[in-house]
């Protein structure tokens, strides 16, 4: 249960930076829209973040819980629905905002856009990349606890990237910038709209199947990992399988000639880590092509290609390639 927390907070120290770019267009409006000061601000940054806490929470719990199963929910379905709520909530923060600068009547249904809880309920709704992989991690972790505590971590990882917002409090007076702010919420209220609508639209298109997306987690429980070397890169690679080995259990390990492609026989799943060498015969990389595979130079930092492996998941819908310079 430690260990989830840790990998959680972790994980949300490795990708707020991605969170702050996805929320603060979002955020930085709503905080404008009123005359708050900073102690206030700071406490609407608060409420933004209890709610995205319980999100995260039932999330991570579900995820959890569900396991390898997650796979059957529609995330295409839950992000479209989200960004419909999240763009009307932005509207009405709008309205709210100019009806008060005028001093004119508020209409009731505007005043829910008081509660900053709301929008980080909203926006804890939203399959960006960071929610994906801590998804995934969850999903991995197996239980309901573990996959709450790890969403826990990752929500104490990514506040700490939304708390310096909490200083916008000493430009909400400035009435050029909440003019701004009302203009940015109506712009971006429009584009989750639009995002939302289509996401809809694209479910109920039978023409054509949606592209199945897959998470490719090299150390997913279970997951089979294939080592393939020249023999003049044999020492290397075999590092290689011994460093993997401390994070997976089985890990395959074959030397092959670049000239033996041909009569070379492949297990049919797993993730590959490649010799670069090899890939320069044009029939082997046709061979390998069918597969999810990592090209590998000799030589290359294998904690460093570790660390990148243990802290990222990989989403592609055909056969993954990735190949690390």
């Amino acid at each position: 249960m430690i260990q989830s927390l840790i990998e959680g907070w972790g994980l949300g120290l490795a990708t707020g930076v991605v969170c702050l770019a996805t929320c603060s267009p979002i955020y930085l409006p709503y905080l404008l829209s009123d005359d708050k000061k900073v102690g206030k601000t700071f406490l609407a940054v608060m409420e933004i973040s209890l709610g995205r806490f319980f999100t995260y929470l039932a999330f991570g719990a579900v995820a959890g819980y569900l396991g390898k199963n997650i796979t059957e929910i529609n995330r295409t379905f839950f992000t479209s629905i989200a960004y419909i709520l999240l763009s009307l909530y932005l509207l009405l923060t709008a309205v709210r905002s100019h009806q008060k600068a005028k001093k004119c009547h508020i209409p009731k249904m505007a005043n829910i856009t008081k509660s900053a809880f709301l929008l980080g309920v909203l926006t804890g709704v939203n399959f960006c990349p960071s929610f994906l992989i801590a998804l995934s991690k969850a999903v991995n972790l197996g239980g309901p606890i573990n996959g709450a505590t790890l969403f826990f971590g990752f929500f104490l990882g990514t506040t700490l990237y939304l708390v310096p917002m909490g200083f916008v409090g000493f430009f909400s007076k400035v009435k050029e910038l909440k003019l701004i702010g009302r203009i940015a919420s109506v712009l971006i209220a429009l584009w989750f709209i639009v995002s939302g609508v289509r996401g809809l639209a694209g479910l109920s298109d039978t023409s054509a199947p949606e592209e199945q997306q897959r998470l490719i987690d090299v150390f997913r429980p279970g997951q089979q990992l294939v080592v393939l070397a020249t023999p003049s890169n044999g020492q290397y690679f075999s590092h290689l399988k011994e460093e993997l080995l401390k994070e997976q259990d089985v890990v395959l390990y074959r030397q092959v000639e670049p000239t033996d492609a041909s009569d070379l026989s492949l297990p049919g799943h797993g993730i590959y880590f490649v010799d670069a060498a090899l890939m320069e015969n044009a029939e082997f990389a046709a061979l390998v092509a069918k597969y999810d595979y990592f090209v590998v130079p000799a030589g290359y930092d294998l904690h460093t290609m570790i660390s990148y492996l243990k802290r990222f998941v990989f989403n592609s819908p055909d056969p993954f390639v990735w190949e690390f310079k």
